[in-house]
């Protein structure tokens, strides 16, 4: 009789449990991409939009879930559920630390004043002002969120065989397809004991896209990344946050 793989127990070394439980991803090391429209984009040229992306300090990986329905005529005393459309989260969260010169803050408010029409703040200023929302072609764009790993430019001597002198590094990115300011949580401030300033934003999309990419680290630590694994460039995945 054959014996069941998945059923086997397995005298595991500490080595082996090293290797496949311990190599395991941190939520602290990404990199959030903000691309601003061109209509945005224009109001804030003055200001290093990686700078603000930098500040991004809590993100959260988008979900999405099946619909499904009920078959209850196929099979005798059997329900099953067959899918039948994927729902996809309606925001995605960030929140950013608040810099010096509150870059961050206007941004983001400007951005949601361009949606809503917002020209010239001193008419909204006074009790009565009127508005023409902008399009919404205008006021999109794709956002990105890169997740990697602290060894993404170490080369992992450890696993050299025969002539190979690189190491595979594995990259993710999450690209959300229109994506615009939709809600900003308001920011509290008090005479308590003072801490970072944080602000939150969600951000709507379309839907959300995942890649993954691989890339080879050389010996200098030069990353050169597969194009068979991936179609994304791993660009601007230089820093970590958090």
């Amino acid at each position: 009789m054959a014996i069941n793989k998945h059923t086997s127990i397995e005298k595991l070394s500490v080595s082996k449990i090293k290797s496949r439980l311990l190599n395991v991803a941190q939520s602290s090391l990404y990199k959030l991409t903000l691309a601003l429209p061109p209509a945005v984009s224009s109001k804030f040229d003055r200001y290093d939009i990686d700078d603000i992306s930098l500040l991004c300090s809590e993100a959260t990986l988008p979900g999405s879930t099946l619909n499904t329905h009920e078959v209850t005529n196929d099979y005798h005393g059997v329900t099953e559920k067959m899918a039948y459309r994927r729902m996809y989260d309606e925001t995605v969260g960030l929140t950013f630390y608040v810099d010096r010169n509150y870059k961050v803050i206007e941004l983001l408010e400007g951005w949601m004043d361009y949606i809503s029409g917002v020209d010239n703040k001193k008419t909204y200023e006074g009790p009565y002002a009127s508005y023409r929302m902008s399009y919404p072609n205008t006021y999109k764009n794709n956002i990105y969120l890169t997740k990697f790993e602290k060894d993404q430019f170490t080369r992992d001597f450890s696993n050299t065989r025969g002539d190979s002198k690189t190491t595979s590094r594995s990259v993710i990115e999450y690209t959300f397809v229109q994506a615009w300011p939709l809600a900003l949580t308001a920011i509290p401030v008090s005479y308590d004991d003072s801490s970072v300033l944080k602000c939150s934003v969600s951000f709507n999309f379309i839907r959300y896209v995942m890649n993954k990419t691989t890339a080879l680290v050389s010996s200098d630590g030069i990353v050169n990344r597969d194009p068979t694994m991936g179609m994304n460039d791993l660009a601007g995945t230089t820093s970590t946050t958090g």
